[in-house]
């Protein structure tokens, strides 16, 4: 079987807050130019529509910032060790290939800048792969039940 060709255009997730976008980008676009894509994405008038909305918001929430341009953020990728994320960021070079520092399907997050112009730390709420209720009868359907200690013959 040949090996599978790479894709031409990456699908890659921009991230904040509880907010997901769908980002395409060609491999050898640079992050300057996602930046510019993101940039309309934040001012997209579905943000507009859940910050006029507050009964779609959680009341715990924040809503995400306004930005009039592309230096009110910068564009970060999650510093993983091994292959988990540790809650740090790394800030994208503007001028780097987007095949060079980022792969397909990657979260891309967004790190907003305070108006002193130093970058805020990254807020962003992963979804829980389980619903809670889930959660709590799996843990409940698992109580008591341990791992049979192995037969010595």
């Amino acid at each position: 079987m040949p090996p599978r060709a790479q894709p031409k255009t990456y699908i890659l997730l921009l991230k904040t807050h509880k907010l997901t976008v769908f980002l395409t980008a060609p491999i050898t676009a640079t992050i300057e130019s996602l930046k510019a894509e993101a940039l309309t994405a934040l001012q997209s008038s579905v943000i507009d529509a859940k910050l006029s909305n507050p009964d779609g918001m959680d009341v715990d929430e924040e809503p995400v910032p306004k930005v009039g341009g592309v230096k009110d953020f910068e564009l970060s990728k999650s510093i993983r060790e091994r292959g988990r994320p540790t809650g740090r960021y790394e800030v994208l070079n503007p001028e780097a290939i987007v095949q060079s520092v980022l792969v397909n399907w990657e979260p891309v997050f967004v790190q907003f800048k305070d108006e002193n112009g130093q970058l805020l730390p990254v807020k962003v709420v992963m979804p829980s792969l389980f619903d809670e209720e889930d959660e709590a009868e799996i843990a409940a359907a698992r109580k008591g039940k341990r791992k049979a200690a192995p037969e010595s013959a």
